[in-house]
């Protein structure tokens, strides 16, 4: 057992030289990192999404977004690689460090922001936007300019939002506007262009025609009978004058009457209207050829009295038949326009509802123009949904980051578990003869007597000497070099998140 404990502790001794290394390689790193970590300062504002201050009921704004989708929205434009550059640019984030790519600037400031949103059901929403930097002054200025972006982005956005709203009703506005002049214009032409055979004034033109038909029904009887008395007063006249005409001149007469009665009878294209017109031609002639002076004339006063009768009545007649006449062409305009006013009416109501469609569609936008206008005003005036700061970023009186002494402390342990490790693998990995119990085990056989491997003084002198420099330089050297990296390529802390991301950690 004493011979196994003086084996083993002489292993320890010849793998300490190399243990130590690498104890001293974590120490080192440990120690370095906790040394040249530049401190990192956390500074945190603190905003509140408040509720409108004018009802809903009341007055509504147009820019409707949850409180989430808000917040999200107003993140991301937040962290767009613009802001971060301008941001880094305009504060000197990352002066004397080195030169960093625009890539580098945006991963590095994204990794040094944090905006953390905690709202609950039926409670208030906030956001809290926090910024690391290597000074105190720095990260409160930065995440104040944060909050401003924030303010100034969420009021240019929904402002924004509610002037589009407003253009868009305006725009609906004037085109349903325009539209119902067109319609109404066109009411208005086809009204005009078949004025007399609208559909309201049906009722009146089947009136007027009734009245018409009947009108000439009574003026057809009326002149009936005036023709009637007109032929009776031929004949009674003719009697009490007696035969003072020339034959000629009393057939024609008689031809002149017989063709009126025919035309109470028949129209003027009738064969027999026709017979008696050409007779009454033929005649007309022949007495235009008498003498005058053959001629004997009647000139007492019941002849006068009755030429006086004849012609009222031939006046009355003339009265009716001009009647008549009319009263048929106003018949037949009316027919047309009663046979015009079913189509017209159907093309009308086509017309009077397009156009009551579009003056509903006309008020609705009027309507939704005067909300838009008031959501316009209330996002103007900021009475509606807006962010308010309720803690402004100060600047830290100490730094948040890096822990020094969790840092050293992991660094000298983790050395300490790698050299026992170290150890550990080297002598379960080594298979080689170092002892006489190890003869007998590998060969099953038994040595007369073991002869040791003896190294001089000079060489144990060596060995040491170059251990220790070793030592040394690894404990000075790593320190060392993390101040170099730190200070003229990038901070040891964005050159750490660097290689993590490259891991994917």
């Amino acid at each position: 057992m004493n011979s196994d404990i003086r084996f083993y502790w002489s292993l320890f001794l010849k793998r300490l030289p190399l243990m130590a290394v690498v104890f001293v390689m974590c120490s080192a790193l440990g120690v370095g990192l906790a040394m040249t970590l530049p401190s990192r300062y956390t500074a945190t504002a603190r905003l509140l999404l408040e509720s409108p201050q004018i009802p809903d009921e009341l007055a509504a704004s147009t820019v409707r977004t949850s409180a989430t989708e808000r917040l999200q929205i107003i993140e991301q434009r937040l962290l767009t690689r613009a802001n971060l550059i301008d941001i880094a640019n305009e504060f000197s984030v990352f002066s004397g460090s080195g030169r960093m790519t625009p890539d580098e600037v945006v991963t590095a400031m994204r990794d040094l922001t944090a905006i953390r949103t905690t709202s609950s059901r039926g409670g208030a929403t906030f956001m809290n936007i926090s910024f690391r930097a290597t000074t105190s002054q720095l990260s409160a200025e930065v995440a104040n300019e944060f909050v401003t972006l924030v303010l100034s982005a969420d009021s240019t956005r929904r402002q924004g939002l509610a002037e589009q709203t407003l253009d868009f009703f305006e725009e609906d506005v004037r085109r349903l506007d325009e539209q119902l002049s067109l319609e109404s214009a066109a009411i208005a032409g086809f009204k005009e262009a078949n004025q007399d055979a609208l559909p309201e004034n049906l009722a009146f033109r089947i009136d007027r025609l009734s009245r018409l038909q009947d009108l000439v029904v009574a003026a057809t009887r009326d002149r009936a009978s005036l023709s009637e008395q007109r032929t009776r007063m031929m004949i009674i006249g003719a009697t009490a004058r007696g035969p003072q005409l020339s034959p000629e001149r009393q057939e024609l007469r008689d031809v002149k009457e017989e063709l009126e009665r025919a035309l109470t009878i028949y129209s003027e294209t009738n064969p027999r209207v026709k017979v008696l017109q050409a007779r009454i031609a033929q005649l007309t002639a022949s007495v235009s050829s008498e003498d005058p002076s053959a001629q004997e004339e009647v000139t007492d006063p019941t002849q006068a009295l009755f030429a006086l009768d004849l012609a009222d009545i031939d006046r009355r007649l003339e009265f009716l038949d001009a009647r008549v006449l009319s009263a048929e062409a106003e018949i037949k305009e009316l027919r047309e326009a009663i046979d015009k006013t079913p189509e017209n009416a159907i093309r009308l109501e086509s017309l009077e509802r397009d156009y009551q469609n579009t003056l509903s569609q006309y008020n609705g936008a009027v309507s939704n123009l005067a909300r838009a206008q008031t959501g316009e005003r209330i996002e103007v005036l900021s009475k509606g949904e807006r962010i308010s700061v309720i803690e402004q970023a100060t600047a830290p009186t100490a730094p948040n980051s890096p822990n020094r002494p969790l840092i050293a402390g992991g660094g000298v342990g983790l050395g300490l578990l790698l050299a026992t490790a170290l150890f550990v693998l080297l002598e379960l990995t080594n298979r080689a003869i170092r002892r006489p119990e190890d003869l007998v085990k590998g060969l099953s056989i038994q040595p007369l007597a073991t002869i040791p491997y003896l190294e001089t003084a000079g060489g144990q002198a060596r060995r040491r000497a170059l251990m220790v420099i070793l030592v040394v330089a690894l404990a000075v050297g790593i320190p060392v070099l993390l101040w170099a990296v730190h200070t003229f390529y990038l901070p040891l802390d964005l050159v750490i998140d660097r290689l993590l991301g490259k891991l994917g950690l």
